[in-house]
């Protein structure tokens, strides 16, 4: 949610919570009306509560998977081609150093399946070179994880992501739900509160004020002003 939604929707909590207090309950419980219409405005928070916790929740499922299959090859395509890369300048093999010669942020920069590619490469060139690896610690147990983590991550490309779609679809669902819940307030709850406005002129005071929306996401002009007067206090020199 946006700053905007986020205080619209804490101005109904605070409505909430002010109407369903022990205090002001037994006041309204009676009336169907406003009961019918706290039972609306309850169901809307308790849904927007969910999507909002949905919303910052970390991303898993697919999209998560794949990036997770990317980072495991790259780290192992590295691995190994840095032990290759090392061998070749020991040998002077200028070749097969060059081949080897690779860093995380351009295998990072590779599509898919130029990124399947260095891996079936790098793989083949540490088999030829599988016996004098051992000294660096390339074993063959290390080129089958590789082939192992290059099929998760081609088994990972296709995947569509559906936990950024369903994340998009959630996204697109909270501000309608707090445009309903403006509505419910403007149109039935407002109205029906007038009922209290001379038998219980304390209660509905109190219902008016918790109906102002306040933004939390910005100082006061108050708070401004006040900081503002105390920094240039702290400029002014102290009197000679």
């Amino acid at each position: 949610m946006n700053r905007r939604m986020h205080n619209a929707a804490d101005m109904v909590t605070t409505v909430s919570a002010y109407m369903g207090n022990d205090t002001n309950q037994p006041l309204w419980q009676s009336n169907k009306a406003i009961s019918d219409t706290m039972v609306e405005l309850n169901a809307d928070l308790t849904t927007l509560a969910g999507l909002d916790v949905k919303q910052t929740a970390p991303v898993t499922g697919p999209a998560a998977d794949k990036a997770t299959a990317k980072f495991d090859l790259e780290a192992k395509i590295l691995l190994v081609a840095g032990q290759l890369a090392a061998l070749a300048a020991k040998n002077d093999d200028a070749t097969l150093e060059a081949q080897a010669d690779l860093t995380m942020a351009g295998l990072d920069k590779l599509p898919a399946q130029d990124l399947e590619a260095a891996a079936t490469r790098i793989k083949a060139l540490a088999t030829e070179n599988l016996a004098a690896l051992a000294d660096y610690g390339i074993v063959q147990a290390d080129l089958t994880e590789l082939e192992s983590l290059e099929g998760a991550f081609h088994d990972a490309i296709p995947q569509p992501r559906e936990a950024v779609v369903d994340r998009s679809k959630e996204t697109k669902m909270i501000p309608p739900l707090v445009s309903n819940m403006l509505s419910t307030l403007r149109r039935q709850l407002d109205r029906q509160m007038l009922t209290f406005k001379q038998s219980q002129p304390e209660f509905y005071a109190g219902y008016v004020s918790a109906r102002v929306i306040v933004d939390r996401g910005e100082p006061s002009a108050a708070s401004k002003a006040a900081r503002a007067a105390k920094k240039a206090a702290k400029k002014t020199p102290p009197p000679a």
